[in-house]
């Protein structure tokens, strides 16, 4: 690798005011008290945050819901989760005591209106072990980032802009501010051949790995004969250079409106995975046709028509995927898709949460949250049963489904621990630079590393020169600097967080105004991020207290076996 000038150094960093408007502008609710300060992050209302006398404490403690009057502690400097007492709870969730071990003041402030004596903050200490300066110490990129050997994972390719279809919360319908229209252009064939080629001859420098090329859009069947001129083209390349790709996967994202004899013959011919949009109940509501009418039940005929004709192929390699939006009715949702015949022969059920109309509808949250505890309680509920019965249970299934559950709890049950100190030594969810592992081929040629955000911003180069070997390394250093000077800092959930570089996506070129709604923006995936990950704690804690360590077991399994089966391209754990 390269080394990088001084200049381009700083062409990958925030400017000096930026850092500072978001250090103002991106951080908890904290009080200040004879020089100890106490905070809460935004969207929570337990106390997480300690600061006194140059050591930081981050913790998040709850009481179970499930069984009253059990407290745990999470401790993420560890990575450890502690069953405590009812007093320590109490002491946690106190607005007022000074952490240093020096006698808290009286009053109504302190916890049961009594000082607070050295033995129990020693205690507390010893559990939550708080660390030197003040906060989160997040690693830097190496001075010669660079990406000069791309490696491609997954390869998304849209055969077209164009949908038959006017979903209110899809990235390119106007909901979310930078990104693409809807339009007719498509990539010409000798842009799609140099993506494929691109992704076939990186294969030797991947490790046996799961690889992926996915068609999305638009509508990728309103250009079928463009995706099956790539699909054959994508064998041709593999034949003429040898490649095995023995753990390739195909995957179609469709409507599933424009399905028909010829196609599904195609794709049963090629072994292509097919993903169909079905949003249950709300269905309707976002996923309309240009006259503003509901699509529904020409989804549902179309699913139905598949799953009668092609039965094997609808049990084996369809998917039915739903998007959670508000308002948001888990016992409705659960009906529908459990009295659906076709959706039971299914092979999976993916339900995930996107927000229709944008970052505007974050206030659907607070709603959404006493939804999702009901899918919680409904996933914990079910490790009374044995691993063979419970994975053949189709209340666990459901529950599973959903994104943001398997998601969050895997991070929370099998996160290493940590050494106590505040180095981390990973950036959030970043597990790789962008443009490295998932490009994005655009229609006009140009390679994102984005699907969501198909913008100049995200652009990482072009088929015609390849990847640019800064480009992805200054959008990660930007994100850098605004995950370093932000709430991140100070947040219990730093260690597991998902969020990554599009969920934040600040640019040097930003003003001010732009700055200030990427914040706010940003502050609420926080809130989402932080529900999710306290749920999967709680999960972890409550299965494991009612059913005993045993009922984990298939978990940890499934994780180790997915770790063994990934690629890990990543410059901050190497």
């Amino acid at each position: 690798m390269s080394t990088d000038t001084a200049e381009q150094q700083r062409a990958h960093r925030l400017h000096a005011w930026q850092i500072e408007l978001i250090e103002r502008t991106d951080r908890p609710d904290v009080r200040t008290l004879a020089g100890s300060v106490t905070g809460v992050n935004q969207g929570e209302n337990e106390v997480s945050i300690r600061q006194d006398r140059g050591l930081t404490w981050l913790y998040r403690m709850w009481e179970s819901d499930r069984r009253p009057g059990r407290f745990h502690l999470y401790t993420p400097a560890t990575g450890r989760v502690h069953e405590i007492t009812s007093r320590q709870a109490v002491l946690l969730r106190a607005a007022r005591w000074n952490p240093s071990g020096v006698s808290a003041p009286e009053g109504p402030g302190a916890p049961d209106g009594a000082s607070v004596s050295e033995a129990e903050i020693d205690e507390l200490a010893s559990l939550i072990m708080p660390f030197d300066g003040p906060g989160w110490q997040f690693p830097d990129l190496p001075p010669d980032a660079r990406i000069e050997q791309p490696r491609v994972r997954v390869l998304m390719l849209n055969p077209t802009e164009q949908c038959n279809i006017r979903c209110t919360y899809c990235y390119y319908g106007g909901a979310y501010p930078g990104t693409r229209p809807h339009r007719t252009a498509s990539p010409e064939k000798d842009m799609v051949r140099a993506a494929i080629d691109l992704f076939v001859t990186g294969e030797e420098r991947l490790e046996p790995a799961q690889r992926a090329v996915y068609f999305f859009g638009g509508e990728p069947l309103m250009a079928f004969d463009q995706l099956k001129e790539s699909v054959l083209a994508l064998e041709e390349r593999k034949r003429e250079v040898g490649s095995r790709l023995e753990n390739l996967i195909v995957q179609v994202n469709t409507n599933g409106m424009l399905l028909t004899p010829e196609i599904v013959g195609f794709l049963v011919e090629h072994d292509i995975y097919l993903n169909i949009s079905v949003d249950g109940p709300n269905h309707d509501r976002y996923r309309i046709d240009r006259r503003g009418k509901g699509t529904h039940d020409r989804v549902r005929e179309r699913a139905d028509w598949l799953a009668e004709n092609w039965p094997d192929y609808f049990a084996s390699r369809v998917a039915i995927i739903c998007v959670l939006s508000a308002p948001l009715d888990e016992g409705t949702l659960y009906r529908y898709f459990s009295e659906w015949p076709a959706a039971l022969r299914a092979l999976a059920w993916d339900f995930d949460l996107l927000l229709p109309g944008g970052e505007e509808s974050y206030a659907d949250f607070q709603q959404m949250f006493a939804e999702q505890r009901r899918v919680w309680d409904l996933f914990v509920a079910s490790h009374r049963l044995p691993y063979d019965e419970r994975e053949q249970s189709g209340r666990y299934r459901f529950a599973f489904s959903h994104g943001f559950l398997h998601r969050s709890f895997h991070r929370a049950l099998n996160q290493p621990e940590r050494d106590g100190g505040p180095q981390l030594g990973h950036l959030l969810g970043v597990q790789l630079v962008p443009g490295n592992e998932y490009l994005v081929l655009g229609s006009d040629g140009t390679l994102y590393s984005s699907y969501e955000y198909q913008s100049p911003d995200f652009a990482v180069g072009h088929t015609d020169r390849g990847v640019d070997p800064l480009a992805g390394v200054e959008q990660l250093g930007m994100f850098r600097d605004a995950v370093q000077a932000g709430s991140c800092r100070t947040c219990w959930a730093a260690p597991m967080c998902t969020v990554t570089v599009p969920e934040a996506p600040f640019r040097a070129s930003d003003p001010a105004g732009t700055v200030r709604e990427k914040v706010a923006a940003k502050q609420a995936r926080c809130m989402s991020e932080r529900e999710n990950l306290v749920q999967g704690l709680r999960a972890r804690a409550d299965i494991e207290a009612a059913f005993g360590p045993h009922a984990l077991r298939g978990h940890r399994e499934d994780w180790a076996r997915q770790a063994e089966g990934g690629s890990r391209v990543d410059y901050f754990n190497g």
